[in-house]
């Protein structure tokens, strides 16, 4: 019998415009060997990109989008990659965007691809991150650098796109960005129109204050922040360094700064368009410590993870001894915080609140009676404040419709000791697990664009 064809497909760039714009591309950077057998929606391979040239009238050019925005490619086939040599050059080529793109150029092929369409054989996933400064510059991969925003779309839908604003912190960075730190594995499961945006807890700890604070905070208020923190900090005992101000630049930022009433520039296939304010948001309980500190003048709340408290310098640590006071939070105190947050939301957007819960049970803990431990015992056990805090959840999701992404049970299903060992950070495969339950949940609540995967 003679051999079976194989059938290849070519893998062409295919159309990407926006007008009043030239788009430019670097060279092609790949993320998959040659003989890869890719499945649909995977991310193989990646180039930086840029919009130059004049904006037309009544434009507004993508300023985010001007030093670190890229475009990777994702088959909508599986099938066996087969690169072309001829697309990557190497060097500074790979890096700065000087070539023009064009619809026809080839990166390579797919053997055994049935049923893909010679003309549609690639999908553009598009990523983009915000420097807090122009001065944060690191191309070295993808979606990598400092960045106090990242998000990521596809590149293919036309239609008004769906947004998910991911609120830290530490415990859902792998489970939004992925093993590559860009959306990758999010992205094979969700078909678009939609889009993911990750703000990370760098600095301020998303908690359900500082979210609500940062929703009603006005220009004013940031103008009196911005004096005060100009004002006080040098004037304090100790000379600031340049960390003190780096880090009080990123504090100003973090504070200025409302993610749930953000819009954004979306490239597509059909050229630029404007997505947002967010669809949802997601948060967690995790986020909710028993301490926050709040600035004695001007009533601010300001969350910082105990590590980073530990790491600030003389001046900074001097300038919040004497301007802000500990406030000590029950899980009541975060039950008003979360109510004040939903009543703002519906009023403003109708955004739909998403939450992970706390693993509530650990591994050792060996109290035979609870007489010797000062009340409330949430104050000194972690294990009843994080019951507390699901019970309190669970009265919320009754009152308001939140939806509850249950950590505590997948923990509990999977083992916490090998996949939650300190409560917090997952492993791999719980990540996953979590990252399929925001997507089921966010099908359930038919978010735009959040549907059945490619393949």
């Amino acid at each position: 019998m003679g051999r079976e064809a194989v059938t290849t497909v070519p893998l062409k760039l295919g159309p990407l415009a926006c007008p009043g714009f030239r788009v430019q591309r670097s060279g092609i950077r790949w993320l998959r060997e040659d003989g890869h057998r890719c499945r649909p929606g995977e991310v193989i391979a990646y180039c930086n990109i840029a919009l130059s040239g004049r904006a037309p009238v009544g434009v507004t050019p993508p300023v985010e989008n001007t030093h670190d925005f890229q475009v990777a490619f994702a088959p909508r086939a599986a099938g066996v990659l087969r690169r072309d040599p001829r697309c990557s050059h190497g060097g500074w080529i790979d890096h700065n965007t000087v070539i023009e793109w064009s619809e026809d150029f080839l990166i390579g092929h797919l053997d055994g691809a049935a049923g893909a369409d010679p003309h549609q054989a690639l999908s553009l996933l598009m990523v983009a991150g915000r420097r807090p400064s122009q001065f944060a510059e690191d191309r070295s991969g993808l979606l990598t650098g400092w960045h106090d925003r990242k998000r990521a779309w596809w590149g293919e839908a036309a239609g008004p796109t769906g947004t998910l604003v991911s609120l830290g912190i530490c415990e859902l960075l792998k489970v939004m960005l992925g093993e590559r730190f860009a959306f990758t594995e999010m992205f094979e499961a969700v078909p678009g129109p939609a889009q993911v945006v990750f703000v990370p807890d760098n600095l301020q700890v998303p908690c359900a204050r500082v979210v609500l604070e940062q929703l009603r905070r006005g220009p004013a208020d940031v103008q009196a922040i911005a004096a005060d923190i100009a004002g006080t900090l040098p004037a304090g005992p100790v000379v600031p360094t340049a960390a003190d101000w780096i880090f009080a630049g990123t504090l100003l930022s973090a504070l200025q700064q409302s993610p749930l009433t953000e819009t954004y520039d979306v490239l597509t296939r059909a050229g630029l368009q404007r997505a947002g304010p967010a669809d949802a948001v997601l948060l967690s309980l995790a986020a909710e410590s028993p301490f926050i500190v709040r600035h004695r003048r001007l009533g601010y709340a300001v969350h910082l993870h105990d590590f980073r408290i530990a790491q600030l310098g003389p001046a900074v640590r001097a300038w919040f001894e004497t301007h802000f006071e500990r406030v000590r939070r029950s899980p009541a105190d975060i039950q008003r915080d979360y109510r004040e947050l939903v009543a703002a939301l519906r009023a403003h957007s109708g955004i739909r609140i998403l939450t992970l819960n706390c693993m509530s049970t650990t591994g050792d803990e060996n109290i035979v009676h609870y007489n010797g431990l000062d009340a409330p015992l949430h104050d000194t056990l972690q294990s009843v404040r994080a019951k507390e805090l699901n019970l309190m959840l669970h009265d919320l999701e009754h009152e308001s419709g939140i939806s509850i992404v249950d950590v505590d049970a997948i923990a509990a299903d999977m083992g916490g000791w090998a996949h939650l060992p300190d409560g917090i950070h997952q492993s791999g495969a719980m990540q996953a697990e979590i990252r399929a339950e925001i997507l089921r949940i966010l099908r359930a609540q038919r978010i735009p664009g959040f549907g059945a995967p490619l393949g």
